[in-house]
């Protein structure tokens, strides 16, 4: 018996094995990317704290702890990038090794690359709005309490002779010349509350630790009360003097869901536009990337990545600046953000209905044949680049 197939149907099928072809080769694109990127950031953020545990700032068994927590954060950062990169890779080598055609000749466009992948890039976008919204704030902030010096304790105990130790909370410093276990001589202590400022001067100083406080007990010293009122300042000199001080609980114990996810002040507002965002650049990629991987012939398939590149750090620069530019007081920084998303939007869409996309970039195209221009962005990418970072 012979099965004869109906010439629509082959078209069908044949569309199906290009699509399927298609998400196989942009997700081993991404994900490969995505693993260079992430080791890259991860190893960079590995030599960052182990510089801290070094100087003393951090304890070298927390690096690890803190790194697991970053995670999240890295991953929804890295996710828009590595999924543009990977379509702008492996459909700019279609395009040089010729297999584009194969898609051509089954009656597909650019736009139906863009249809192909996007449940994949659903896939991304739901997967990066988890982690951005859900996940990673929340992580962050457990690694920025397990960074930071909580407890008057242990920043007293984390103290280096010869060097000023500012309390967290900003109301005070200690210096001490020499150090011998927790006895320190020529000791200087400096606390400011409630509008007054005192000095304290003092030869030594013993740390006296009890279950609920902690002594300072000074010894042979001065005090000088209220330094900055000269009308009722007061000096005194003693032979011992004993502060204690309230041991301060762990900032991770307040830290709660609800509490993280409130978004009724206006900072919180900043901060749920930007984690949408993160998630949304990916559908805006992915239309911009599938136009811009357009190879000409013997142009090489790396002649569209530094174009892309540029693209996207300049989106995320001005993503970041609308972030920062975000004022209480004024509403029309609110929306800022959602003003970066249009323009690249619009770009895209360009794209997709063809309205002279190809024309009105003829920026892009210089940038793929001119070496001096591929030079210049490589300068200002990479300045955008360590503004970011810094």
């Amino acid at each position: 018996m012979n099965i004869v197939m109906h010439h629509s149907s082959q078209g069908i099928y044949k569309k199906n094995i290009l699509s399927k072809s298609l998400n196989v080769e942009v997700f081993k694109s991404t994900l490969g990317i995505l693993l260079i990127f992430f080791f890259l950031v991860v190893g960079s953020r590995f030599v960052g704290y182990f510089e801290q545990a070094s100087e003393g700032l951090l304890e070298p068994n927390l690096i690890y702890k803190i790194i697991f927590l970053r995670f999240p954060d890295f991953i929804t950062l890295l996710i828009p990038l590595s999924f543009f990169l990977g379509i702008v890779v492996t459909i700019s080598r279609l395009y040089s090794d010729r297999e584009i055609y194969g898609y051509i000749s089954g009656g597909l466009s650019q736009n139906d690359l863009i249809r192909y992948l996007i449940p994949q890039a659903v896939v991304y976008f739901l997967l990066t709005l988890i982690l951005s919204i859900y996940v990673a704030p929340y992580t962050k902030e457990l690694s920025k309490e397990i960074i930071s010096v909580d407890t008057i304790d242990e920043q007293i105990e984390s103290i280096k002779p010869q060097n000023i130790l500012s309390f967290s909370d900003n109301d005070g410093f200690i210096y001490i010349e020499n150090r011998d276990k927790n006895s320190f001589q020529e000791s200087v202590l400096f606390l400011s509350a409630d509008n007054s400022a005192n000095l304290i001067l003092a030869d030594q100083l013993s740390i006296i630790k009890t279950s609920s406080s902690i002594d300072l007990e000074f010894k042979d010293g001065s005090i000088y009360q209220n330094i900055f009122d000269t009308n009722s300042s007061i000096i005194s000199e003693f032979g011992q003097l004993k502060i204690p001080l309230q041991k301060n609980e762990n900032k991770i114990s307040g830290l709660s869901f609800s509490k993280l996810f409130d978004y009724s002040s206006q900072s919180s507002k900043s901060e749920i536009q930007w984690n949408v965002s993160i998630p949304l650049t990916i559908i805006i990629l992915l239309m911009l990337g599938v136009h811009l991987a357009k190879v000409e012939p013997r142009q090489g398939r790396l002649s569209v990545i530094l174009p892309a590149i540029f693209i996207y750090i300049l989106y995320l620069s001005l993503l970041i600046l609308a972030r920062e530019s975000f004022d209480e007081s004024s509403t029309n920084t609110h929306h800022y953000i959602w003003y970066i998303h249009a323009i690249f939007l619009c770009l895209a869409l360009l794209g997709i209905f063809r309205l002279n996309f190809y024309k009105t970039s003829r920026f892009i195209d210089s940038i793929k044949k001119s070496n001096f221009i591929k030079a210049i962005l490589i300068i200002f990418v990479s300045l955008i680049f360590f503004w970011i970072l810094k």
